[in-house]
């Protein structure tokens, strides 16, 4: 929904900006390029007045006595129509020119004059040109000839009724059409009053469909009319246009059809324009409604595919509907006569697939921070520091939860290979006590036995549960605790042990108290484990002694025993999983010294171990929090 309402309000500013239609032009004109075009059955032919015809007959402007001479010859080809686009807005001083001008025209009775409207170059005030009165009043009818420039200079449309005050010309292609009879859909006359006496009012603003480039329409030269050269059957019964092509002379205007050439003539525009009115080809503008209908579904469309398919596949789906817009916005206004901006559908085509992707980068950032902050407690040592996610980048806190989920991976192997170990080792004890037990032969050797196999399997299930509680911990679950007494603690669970051993248990602690945050049952474990193998490999008489030093950013409690020391072999591995190594007591897991490796690492501490003169020594060193860390 979020991307919907975003894609439809980024349609509707893009429509609204494009006030100047430079998109709908551009896809206008892409359109027509790649839209076949033809005159069809038109019958519209050019009288040109182009080189061939100045070099015959001088320079232009030519004398209105052959004007007249031209529009006669013409008229003998007995044409339906005959449009002039020559302006004879001014009377001059040939008047014998005029009149002979008036009579060729009032003779032939279907000649069209021009009315032009433009703006005076002295004082920019607009005003009307039509024909000088004599002329006008001798004309068949009189026609607005002018095409609307867009802002790029290029002229695509036509209004087909426009005047000062009020739209009250209409378009020279409507005038020629209706003397000829010829059936075509046309705008009516407007009913506007003078309401803008100084301005220009235009109505039924409609886009022209070229039929080609510049010469696309029929031509015949003046000059071969003139000198009666020219196969005059090609004028009749036809809409025949005169005006000037010849270069340098006349209005030459830019088009689609003419955006890579030379300009058009203007009266091959007319023809254009006369071709595209007959033909029912004009583009008229798409209600606003059906506009803003088409926008807001066309925008919409890209979700449906969007939410269903991955990132490269919507990639793709994206780019060939942007094609498809694309192509269809600018083939609409030449399949179905209406034209309308598509710029509010292209920008909503081009941003879906951006903000899809932003919003999947949005659900996929919550996802990686609510992970982050769940398994940054499961982190690897190496990842520990990373207690902030802000700073991460987005590459980075993938590579942190791809590394503590392969740390997660690890432990869960670890878990999975120690329930296999512990489950083998507790079933053999358990099955020798159950035989015992179904033998009913309980006499007090095998009572002892029975005791032995129990206690076994009782150790064993003990280790793996601590096991499995140190690696569950969580180091926001630790509290406040103090060491000095986790550590009397400890000595004093095994002071039994150690007189039944005759092994004196020696303690060298600080006076004082030291306070850390901690688990104090996984560390007083951790610490008993230490003992008791201190025990198991010190001979009768020896020591074992407990030593605790506080350094500044760190406290450090030892075991030292008084046995043979650690075989080299063994000190690399003695802190891995099942290593059982040397040891003289019956029955050991090796998971002791591993429990104390992982409940050292879920305190952010080091463990190690190292032979001495006097034998094994273990020691667990652990940062001291700040102050400000503990609760007041």
């Amino acid at each position: 929904m979020l991307v919907g309402l975003m894609l439809l309000f980024l349609a509707a500013v893009s429509l609204m900006a494009d006030r100047d239609a430079r998109i709908q032009h551009l896809i206008y004109d892409f359109g027509w390029r790649i839209m076949p075009h033809h005159a069809g059955t038109s019958d519209v032919v050019i009288v040109a007045i182009d080189e061939a015809s100045l070099a015959q007959y001088g320079r232009w402007p030519w004398s209105r006595s052959l004007d007249a001479e031209l529009i006669e010859k013409v008229c003998q080809a007995n044409p339906k129509v005959i449009g002039v686009d020559i302006a004879f807005t001014e009377q001059g001083t040939d008047f014998l020119g005029n009149s002979s001008l008036r009579d060729a025209i009032a003779a032939c009775g279907k000649v069209v004059l021009p009315v032009l409207i433009e703006a005076a170059r002295d004082e920019g005030q607009i005003r009307e040109l039509p024909p000088i009165p004599e002329l006008a009043a001798a004309a068949a009818g009189l026609g607005r000839i002018g095409v609307v420039l867009d802002s790029d200079g290029i002229a695509r449309s036509v209004n087909l009724w426009e005047g000062i005050g009020a739209p009250v010309w209409p378009l020279m292609a409507q005038t020629l059409l209706t003397i000829a009879k010829t059936p075509i859909t046309l705008s009516p006359p407007p009913k506007h009053t003078l309401s803008h006496p100084y301005q220009l009012v235009a109505q039924d603003n409609r886009l022209l469909n070229f039929i080609g480039p510049s010469g696309s329409v029929p031509t015949v030269s003046a000059q071969a009319i003139l000198s009666d050269t020219a196969p005059m059957a090609a004028l009749k019964h036809r809409v025949v246009l005169i005006g000037a092509t010849a270069a340098g002379m006349g209005d030459f205007i830019s088009t689609p059809a003419t955006t890579q050439g030379a300009p058009m003539a203007g009266v091959e525009v007319i023809a254009n324009s006369l071709i595209s009115m007959e033909q029912n080809q004009l583009k008229q503008p798409l209600p606003i409604a059906w506009v803003l209908v088409l926008t807001g579904v066309l925008a919409l469309i890209p979700l449906v595919w969007l939410n269903r398919l991955m990132p490269l596949p919507g990639l793709i789906a994206s780019i060939v509907w942007f094609g498809f817009i694309l192509i269809t916005t600018a083939l609409f206004p030449f399949i179905t006569g209406y034209y309308f901006s598509p710029t509010g559908i292209l920008v909503a085509a081009l941003s879906a697939y951006p903000l899809w992707s932003w919003r999947r980068l949005e659900v996929a950032r919550k996802h990686l921070n609510k992970e982050l902050l769940r398994l940054l407690p499961y982190q690897p040592t190496t990842l520990r520091t990373v207690n902030n996610i802000k700073p991460l980048t987005f590459e980075q806190r993938i590579a942190v939860i791809q590394e503590a989920q392969a740390h997660l991976q690890e432990l869960q192997a670890e878990r999975d290979e120690m329930l296999d170990f512990i489950s083998h080792d507790i079933r053999v004890p358990l099955a020798n006590a159950a035989q015992q037990l179904a033998s009913g032969a309980l006499n007090e050797i095998n009572r002892n036995r029975l005791a032995v196999q129990l206690k076994r399997g009782h150790e064993l299930a003990q280790n793996y549960l601590s096991l499995s509680r140190a690696l569950a911990t969580k180091p926001d679950s630790f509290q406040e605790m103090e060491l000095n007494s986790m550590l009397e603690q400890a000595i004093d669970s095994l002071y039994d042990l150690a007189q039944a051993q005759q092994v004196a248990l020696i303690r060298q602690l600080p006076a004082h108290d030291i306070w850390i945050k901690g688990d104090f049952s996984l560390l007083e474990r951790a610490t008993i484990n230490l003992i008791s193998n201190a025990l198991s490999f010190t001979p009768a008489g020896g020591q074992v002694i407990v030593s605790l030093i506080q350094n500044i950013h760190t406290v450090t409690w030892s075991v030292q025993d008084s046995g043979p020391g650690i075989p080299a072999d063994v000190l690399p591995r003695l802190f891995q999983r099942f290593l059982r190594g040397n040891s003289n007591r019956a029955g050991s897991t090796g998971l002791g010294l591993y429990f104390v490796r992982t409940v050292v690492e879920k305190h952010a501490g080091t463990v190690q171990a190292e032979n001495t003169t006097h034998g094994a020594k273990f020691s667990i060193s652990l940062p001291l929090p700040n102050p400000e860390d503990f609760q007041n």
